[in-house]
């Protein structure tokens, strides 16, 4: 299997198509897209530390929570010295609160899921000192898009608790790693919806332009399950086995998230491009089958070297 980490190459933060309008879009029916269970009117409270985040970005249903398990469950186990922790103070609600303590119970247990009723989950990591080195967001895919909405997309602003993660002071930028999952096989499908899957991807570049672009923060391209079929066999929950045809078809559906910026009379890369697999899930939907460390060993080294 191949090393996971890969070259990066030049991309664009200006959104290049146009077809949007010409193609068929209907709206997403409400009951195929998981829902979240926070009022609207609860506003997550972020922690006024330092300490750099990690926010995954991306649709419902394309993975985020599963992502947060596997790299969470993988530090619980690694040997490295860090504690897992949930952040309590986010949202002073009952289900967040158990939200909270189901998480903590979770990432113990190899073969357990995370619930799809989760949808705020603050997680800290914190070193053998005590310190919190990380804080890791999973927040509702309505968040980066609203698939029930989509007709307003990408035109629905984002929330106001990812200004303040991005900004602690007004004099004070926060080093955050945005991870977008390119998300291609969730419901509906991207990969068979070209309207929607363009709306996404300027979704994505409106949030590069907003917290990327002139801030210390960093972009990783999360191209999660790379194990299934339609992805060409080109990998399993072992790892990677032609990583340039994966990184090949990603760019091929998302060509424009694969963001450069100028320096000086230079264009570099302004990504960093991963694939990812959390594992296999039986059709009863019971429980799963963890993938092999590489993934969520790579996505932690990479995450490292950014900050």
């Amino acid at each position: 299997m191949e090393n996971l980490n890969t070259e990066n190459s030049v991309g664009t933060f200006n959104f290049v198509g146009g077809e949007t309008a010409a193609l068929d879009e209907k709206p997403v029916a409400s009951n195929d897209v998981k829902r979240t269970s926070t009022s609207p009117n609860v506003q997550p409270q972020i922690p006024s530390d330092s300490a750099p985040f990690v926010v995954l970005c991306g649709p419902p249903a394309s993975g985020k929570s599963m992502v947060l398990k596997s790299l969470a469950s993988y530090l619980y186990k690694s040997g490295l010295g860090y504690t897992i922790s949930a952040n309590t103070t986010l949202l002073n609600t009952e289900k967040y609160q158990v939200d909270c303590r189901d998480f903590e119970e979770i990432i113990a247990k190899t073969d357990e899921k995370m619930p799809n009723t989760v949808d705020y989950l603050l997680a800290d990591i914190i070193d053998g000192r005590g310190n919190v080195v990380a804080h890791f967001l999973e927040a509702p895919g309505e968040d980066f898009f609203n698939l029930t909405k989509s007709l307003q997309e990408p035109n629905i602003p984002f929330k106001n608790y990812l200004d303040k993660i991005a900004q602690i002071t007004p004099n004070k930028q926060r080093k955050v790693v945005y991870i977008i999952l390119l998300d291609l096989d969730s419901t509906p499908s991207f990969r068979n919806n070209p309207a929607l899957r363009m709306k996404y991807e300027q979704k994505m570049i409106n949030l590069y332009n907003r917290y990327v672009l002139h801030h210390p923060s960093k972009v990783i391209l999360l191209y999660n399950k790379v194990d299934l079929p339609q992805n060409g066999l080109w990998a399993n929950t072992s790892g990677v086995s032609n990583l340039s045809a994966i990184f090949a078809n990603a760019k091929e559906f998302y060509p424009n998230l694969f963001f450069k910026k100028r320096f000086l009379f230079w264009d570099i890369e302004n990504y960093t491009f991963l694939p990812f697999c959390t594992g296999t899930y039986p059709d009863d939907g019971s429980s799963y089958t963890a993938s092999g460390p590489v993934y969520p060993a790579s996505l932690w080294e990479k995450i490292v070297k950014l900050w």
